[in-house]
């Protein structure tokens, strides 16, 4: 008996560490080549990795339309706070010209209807400042993306794209699925400052501990169940014995109190606040420039709006919080007597139990200047001064056939007597010149 419990022991062991051991391989066999973005690199961009960008082909109005440009592709060398693991972490970035656009690599020698999982470590950066300045205003947005047939276009119908996230000034982590349809698949990073007035003086992504693993064991064919046997007879029942034993009561136990967990909270918070941006760079100047009030904000998602607050004027932001995990819209709206500063309206990625901070900036309108329309009252007072000019002209020409070398002219004050005294002397020869008529 002994002899057959241990040989079902070893037996039970033996399975257990094969099915064990199989399991943690497939789950720590990185396939990716290079994930750590390590030295040697070509052009900016890491061995075994090849750069993408989406191009408009021209320069646009950032204030008022969506553009994209090529980037920058460069080895993170002398920062460690970018640099998460290795040497070496792989840099894009651009200035005052948004981009989208990141890099891409095809893993041969997979397993056909195998599921694999694509991870990047990312950090974004956006601000007119220079490191390590915080990010300020503006949006971004990143993920990675699988397809599954290894054809290496990023535009392509077939790249499983997995959701967006905004990991300013921190580093997270993307991730995406896919079953392999060949031996092949390619793997992309997506990084993404596209925006309305979203031009700052830096624009800057980082990637770093990339990994490609087994996310499950491949299908296996279903085997047809095993015929099924005839059911047993039925029992025959036995009769119970006359004297049944009496059954001596056990005591219960001591109720124990449950201690019930602390809930953990629900969903992520967004928190808005909106500032008096009056020099309308789109960076509130803390030590300048205040708060404004009265401005709406809306948070979306999808097309249903759920929740909306109006600005107070004070430090404190209006928040919204147990917000489900995803992607939300938030837009401000303004009264006519603003103009904004900053974009209208920004896509965020809400994680569970993040908070989020944004700010908008606006002003007050600035009015054209528009030429002053002369009234009746103000021509007929240039018309006045004209002609008290044209008299002082005048009197000035008179005078200077009198004026002496020490005298040097007659005073303003003088012309003006003068002119009296001329006007003085023809109304009386007017008046005698009346009377004589009148006496003829």
């Amino acid at each position: 008996m002994r002899r057959s419990v241990l040989w079902l022991s070893c037996l039970i062991g033996l399975v257990s560490v094969l099915f064990t051991t199989d399991g943690t391989v497939h789950a720590q066999d990185n396939v990716l080549p290079n994930p750590g973005f390590e030295e040697p690199y070509t052009n900016g961009v890491a061995n075994n990795w090849s750069p993408w960008h989406q191009d408009s082909n021209e320069k646009k109005d950032c204030a008022a339309e969506v553009y994209y440009a090529r980037p920058v592709w460069s080895p993170e060398l002398a920062t460690s706070d970018l640099i998460p693991e290795g040497a070496r972490s792989q840099h894009v970035g651009n200035q005052w010209d948004t981009w989208r656009g990141g890099v891409f690599q095809t893993v041969n020698n997979l397993t056909a209807g195998q599921t694999y999982k694509f991870t990047v470590n990312m950090r974004g950066r956006i601000s007119n400042d220079q490191w390590p300045a915080p990010s300020s205003g503006g949006s971004m947005s990143a993920r990675v993306g699988i397809d599954p047939a290894g054809a290496g276009n990023w535009t392509s119908a077939s790249v499983v794209w997995g959701g967006n996230i905004s990991p300013r000034d921190v580093f997270q982590t993307a991730t995406v699925e896919a079953v392999a349809t060949g031996t092949s698949m390619t793997v992309f990073i997506d990084a993404n400052f596209g925006g309305i007035n979203n031009c700052q003086a830096h624009m800057d992504f980082w990637f770093d501990q990339g990994s490609l693993t087994v996310s499950g064991p491949p299908p296996t064919p279903t085997s047809p169940p095993p015929p099924t046997a005839p059911p047993p007879p039925p029992a025959t029942a036995t009769p119970l014995p006359t004297n049944t034993p009496t059954i001596t009561p056990t005591p219960l136990p001591t109720n124990t109190p449950t201690v019930t967990p602390t809930p953990t909270p629900a969903g992520g918070t967004i928190c808005i606040n909106a500032f008096a941006d009056t020099n309308g760079s789109g960076v509130r100047d803390a030590a300048q420039e205040g708060y404004m009030a009265g401005i709406r904000f809306t948070i979306a998602r999808g097309s249903s709006v759920v929740a909306e607050g109006v600005s107070t004027g004070t430090a404190s932001a209006v928040c919204a919080s147990e917000l489900e995990p995803g992607s939300y819209q938030v837009a401000q709206i303004l009264p006519d007597t603003l103009e904004m500063t900053t974009a209208g309206n920004t896509l965020i990625d809400v994680a569970q139990g993040q908070e989020i901070g944004l700010e908008f900036g606006s002003r007050v309108r600035q009015a054209a200047q528009v030429a002053p329309t002369a009234t009746p009252a103000a021509a007929a007072a240039a018309v006045d001064s004209a002609a008290t000019n044209t008299d002082q002209a005048t009197g000035a020409v008179g005078a200077g056939a009198v004026e002496t070398a020490e005298s040097g002219g007659f005073g303003t004050v003088e012309m003006v007597i003068v002119a009296v005294m001329v006007l003085a002397v023809l109304m009386l020869l007017g008046v005698v010149f009346l009377l004589m008529r009148q006496q003829k």
